[in-house]
Parts: structure tokens; sequence; C-alpha cells
């Protein structure tokens, strides 16, 4: 289906379920209940184990779902459908788009929309060779501190692509924005997209954080990778005391692939956001790139 088809439809359910309430809470429903539904799939499928912040999330879910009807709930489900389809294979912010032609954008506190081709030209210059990061770093982290939609993140994931680096495997996004909107948004095109990600609802500024979430990507890629960081520091203990020296600073196994090889570490340590809503300070973390602030959806 063609995106500008995909759009039209999405829209169209938009204002169908807005008739008799304001669109701006109809659609703010709607991010909320999708971000979640996308979190929870991994946890529903079996391959992750139920914990805190499933049980959370859970409950945030019937509570919101409760003031809709089960038609209204399919068209929220038909409209998820419709961001799905239109993240097949494609880069775009297409909810960025929907909240600026909708006019579900809060002007009194400056969110606006950055036209996604202006993202692609931020993100070629913001990020650079992105190939030679990969083979320096094996994994290369990007810090967006105003995310809005999630625009500038998904055109430096484009950007990867079309220097032959998949994005989803060599690249870990770390993401935050002040409005609640901005961090589902950002959350649910992130994980349409299996970017790795933590999408974080905080004050970049004030440095307080009231929710950290990690993408499905995220999750299932630690996930993966936890038995086999283990065996590579069991091989390395071996090869020590075989050695006869002592545990000093571990090599990089040439066996492993490239983001195994890096550091034995990944940007995020995901236990620390289990279930957490409360509000916390970040400790500080290098990152290897850094977006411009105040170029995406929302400033």
């Amino acid at each position: 289906m063609h995106p500008a088809k995909i759009k039209q439809q999405f829209g169209s359910k938009l204002k169908s379920l807005s008739a008799s309430q304001s669109p701006h809470r109809v659609f703010s429903d709607w991010l909320e209940i999708a971000a979640i539904t996308l979190h929870q799939l991994p946890y529903h499928s079996g391959e992750l184990a139920k914990d805190t912040a499933f049980e959370t999330l859970e409950a945030q879910y019937m509570e919101r779902v409760k003031a809709y009807s089960r038609e209204k709930l399919n068209s929220f489900s038909e409209m998820l459908s419709l961001l799905i389809l239109a993240h097949n294979g494609s880069y775009s912010d297409f909810l960025g788009e929907i909240a600026g032609e909708y006019e579900l954008l809060n002007k009194r506190v400056g969110q606006f929309f950055t036209p996604y081709h202006l993202c692609r030209l931020l993100a070629k210059v913001s990020v650079g060779n992105v190939r030679s990061l990969v083979e320096e770093k094996g994994i290369v982290t990007v810090c967006e501190p105003a995310v809005g939609a999630g625009g500038l993140v998904i055109a430096t994931a484009e950007e990867a692509a079309s220097q032959g680096v998949d994005p989803c495997a060599y690249m870990q996004f770390d993401c935050t924005d002040v409005s609640r909107d901005a961090f589902n948004m950002a959350y649910i095109q992130l994980s349409a997209l299996g970017l790795q990600a933590i999408v974080r609802h905080g004050n970049t500024l004030s440095d307080e954080y009231w929710e950290h979430r990690p993408t499905p990507q995220l999750r299932m890629f630690e996930q993966w990778l936890a038995p086999r960081r283990k065996a590579q520091q069991l091989v390395q203990a071996m090869q020590s005391i075989l050695a006869g020296t002592s545990a000093a600073e571990p090599e990089a196994c040439d066996s492993l692939p490239a983001y195994e090889k890096s550091s034995g570490q990944t940007l995020f340590d995901l236990e620390q956001f289990a279930g957490e809503s409360l509000t916390r300070k970040r400790s500080p973390q290098k990152l290897d790139v850094v977006l411009d602030r105040q170029m995406d959806l929302f400033g």
C-alpha cells in the first residue's frame, strides 16, 4: 500500500474516533495503548519471562482501555497495524507527520514538526562514517536528548543502512523527551522498525526521569548476548589461569562477531530499568554520537 494511502486511512480512523471527544485525547490514549502493546509482545509470546515491568504496564493498559468500546479498540488495533505497515521496509517519521498534519502538537511549549528530509540531512552531518565506527567499537551508541517522535533517530538509522550497516544489529539509541506523547511516539516507531533503544520519559535539562522503557529488540538482544558474554569471560579466565597470569584486561575473541568483540558491554544495564517509574538521576555515560537537540519533532 502506498504511504499516502496508509496515512489517509490512519487519519480517517483517528477522525472517526474523535467524533465525540478531543482528537488529542484519543491520539494520546492510542499512543499509550499501542506503546504498551508493543512492549508486551515478547512476554505474551513466551520469549521473555513476565516480570515487574510487564505487570505494571499490563495494569496501566487495562485501566486505559476501560474508556473505549470493543468497536473503538478494534479501530485502535487497525491503526497500529497501519503504523506497522508504514514502517515495513521503509524509514519515515510517520507519527510525526500525523501529529503535524492533524494539529496534535502543543505549540505553546515549543512542539513543532521537522520534515523528514531535513532529518536525513542532519543525520548525515551528525553521524559521519558509521562503518568505521562499527569497525572500531562493535556497537555504535547514539544519544538523542530531545527525541520527539523519533524522526532524527530514524533518519540516523537510515543513514547507517545507506552505508551498508544494519542499524538493528550494530546501533543502540538512548532517547529522551519531556512530553509523554513524544515518549510514546518514539517508542512505537523505534520498536516498529526493530531498533535497539532505551526510550526515556524525562527532562534532559534537569536530569530527572520518570520512566525508562527498552524496546523489545534491545531486551531480546541482551537476553541472547548474556550467556555468550559469560562463556567468553569463562574462557578468558581459564586462559589466564593456564598462562599463570592474573585475570587482567580481557582480550576480544576473534571468533566472535563484532558486537561481541566490542567491550563485553552494551549501552544499557537493563536491570535498573525493570519496572522503574520513579524520578531518578541518570549516571553519565560516554556515547559515540550525540544528535543535535531542538532539531526533531519536539524542541
